[in-house]
């Protein structure tokens, strides 16, 4: 059986998609629901005692659990049969120690966001669900989501914050509504060059900058993008057949050559890398940051270092690579990155690290572009917090849903690390989600020993973190319900102009002009509009949160200790 992840998923996260999803599910009659006031006891060590489960029409029991549809995205096509079985085991689980019986609602990426809202509207059976960040305006406006704060002091909600920390476990809000809570994996975005090994040892590329296979941890160590411009005109030289640098006009590189606080949707940002502290509403396009970084491209391409048909082309950094078309293509760069790139490029690559600061950016769009919450269509949303509390709280549970039954659907290695079962492998799996990075805790896993990582991947990932400097906005979340017209007229004008603009298909030459006719596009279809509204609920929020959000000390120190070495 063959597998298949979702095609161009990274570019779908870009645009949303629509959904119409399909539920699988073991048996679920003779359970019930019902409206609940439920409480839980937390034991001296802290840990929440959820056989304690009460109910103002009685109490849920082992012969009486809450039935609960979780709702959630399959990237990977599943054995029906697997699945069903799994569903099983997590109840074998779930009934005894919390009376909940999960109900799995698999729906597939593409067409999720359309399916859950139509269950919403239509009072379909629903308690858990995943909420892509920029549904989650229409969705509240809707009633369609369930206000976690009220439940936020229970040992449950404190065993979710003890995981997520204070900042992360309430970044999910708008409005004063909690409607979501992130994904515990690694958020900070540090970006660079995936470059090809053999024609970095050959140039004498790798022996300068010291690079190693599979060294892609970050230390800190972080390169001007002239630098850049060096290494791609002696890989011009030496391979004028080759082209230095791929870029694609559906994929826009900025993250990689500056970082701005979208605030959700570009149409009003603050521009981090001029000021770290600067909570004033710019527009991106007219930012000096932008100017010079599209300039940079302009100057890149003017001088044959970027793919001549990027502003077209589709195959992709992989294929071209692969191929022998392509020197290097830009990325977001983690642990283990390296051993996944050699996977898609079939070549062993080397990374660096390239921008303007040590420190990456930390906004809300980075941690809580996808979020779990409650549909108000649950009959028991306290229940429903409870489920969720163990996705991020109790491994078991985890990784029942993410990895299978142990020994049937995956093994556990003598380092720690878990692979598939004898027999099974990427090509034929039955059950194996790989999604822990979108819902829940995925740092309560078995690590996934594809050959990047070791028992310690989760540790290093935390590690990661620690780079991040949080925008002084870092969980505001701006509310664009009301102004969906005009997000719409300046989504056109932005994909007239961005694609030219950020793969330097204009030319030095054309810079000025198109950013001009961008700008003009932009204003004429709203933006300051938007901006001023934006700017009004940015400055409303910092007022009801005491201030700007302030980066966590042990970031802090860990930036500090790497510039002072480096």
């Amino acid at each position: 059986m063959k597998r298949k992840m979702l095609a161009a998923f990274l570019a779908a996260t870009m645009v949303g998609g629509l959904l119409v999803g399909c539920g699988n599910s073991g048996d679920t009659s003779g359970s019930s629901k019902s409206s609940s006031g439920t409480t839980s006891t937390a034991s001296a060590s802290g840990e929440v005692d959820a056989s304690v489960t009460k109910t103002e029409l009685g109490e849920y029991t082992e012969e009486n659990p809450y039935h609960l549809v979780f709702a959630f995205v399959e990237f990977y096509e599943q054995d029906d049969a697997a699945r069903t079985a799994v569903q099983d085991a997590l109840n074998e689980y779930m009934i005894p120690k919390y009376h909940i019986e999960v109900e799995f609602l698999p729906l597939q990426y593409a067409e999720y966001q359309q399916t859950i809202q139509l269950m919403i509207s239509g009072g379909d059976e629903l308690d858990v669900m995943p909420i892509y960040y920029s549904n989650a305006s229409s969705w509240i406006a809707m009633n369609g989501i369930v206000d976690m704060n009220q439940y936020m002091d229970t040992p449950e909600g404190q065993a979710i914050k003890d995981v997520l920390g204070e900042a992360n476990a309430t970044v999910g809000s708008m409005n004063g509504i909690l409607f979501g809570f992130p994904a515990q994996k690694e958020s900070v975005e540090l970006g660079g060059l995936t470059m090809r090994a053999d024609i970095c040892d050959e140039l004498g590329i790798a022996e300068e900058y010291g690079l190693e296979l599979n060294q892609d941890e970050y230390t800190g160590k972080v390169y001007d993008w002239s630098v850049a411009t060096e290494i791609f005109k002696k890989v011009k030289e030496a391979h004028p057949e080759m082209t230095p640098l791929y870029l694609q006009g559906s994929a826009s590189p900025m993250r990689r050559l500056a970082f701005f606080d979208e605030l959700a949707d570009q149409f009003g940002v603050l521009d981090w890398e001029a000021d770290h502290d600067s909570t004033t509403v710019v527009n991106e396009f007219e930012t000096d940051t932008y100017k010079e970084a599209v300039t940079q491209l302009a100057e890149w391409f003017d001088a044959g270092y970027i793919y001549p048909d990027a502003l077209t082309d589709t195959q992709g950094a992989a294929v071209m690579m692969k191929a022998g078309n392509t020197f290097s293509y830009m990325s977001a760069i983690k642990p283990g990155y390296l051993v996944e790139a050699k996977a898609s490029t079939g070549t062993d690559c080397y990374a660096m690290y390239f921008g303007q600061d040590v420190e990456g950016g930390y906004s809300t769009t980075n941690v809580s572009f996808y979020d779990t919450g409650i549909a108000t269509n649950s009959a028991d949303p306290e229940m429903a917090f409870k489920f969720i509390s163990a996705l991020y709280t109790d491994p078991e549970v985890m990784n029942l849903w993410q990895n299978g039954i142990q020994d049937v659907n995956y093994k556990v290695l003598d380092d720690g690390t878990a692979y598939y079962v004898d027999g099974e492998d990427a090509s034929n799996f039955k059950y194996h989600q790989n999604t822990g990075w979108f819902m829940g805790n995925q740092f309560n896993t078995y690590v996934w020993n594809d050959g990047s990582k070791d028992a310690n991947y989760w540790d290093k990932l935390q590690h990661h973190n620690d780079w991040a400097q949080y925008s002084p906005a870092y969980g505001f979340m701006w509310d664009s319900s009301e102004y969906s017209t005009q997000i719409t007229a300046l989504q056109n004008a932005l994909n007239t102009y961005r694609p030219a603009l950020e793969t330097g298909s204009v030319g030095v030459a054309g810079v000025e002009e198109t950013l001009q006719k961008l700008n003009d596009a932009l204003y004429a279809a709203g933006l300051q509009t938007v901006m001023d509204a934006k700017q009004e609920q940015l400055d409303k929020w910092l007022d009801e949160n005491g201030g700007a959000t302030e980066t966590p000390q042990s970031n802090l120190d860990t930036i500090a200790a790497a510039k002072e070495a480096n």
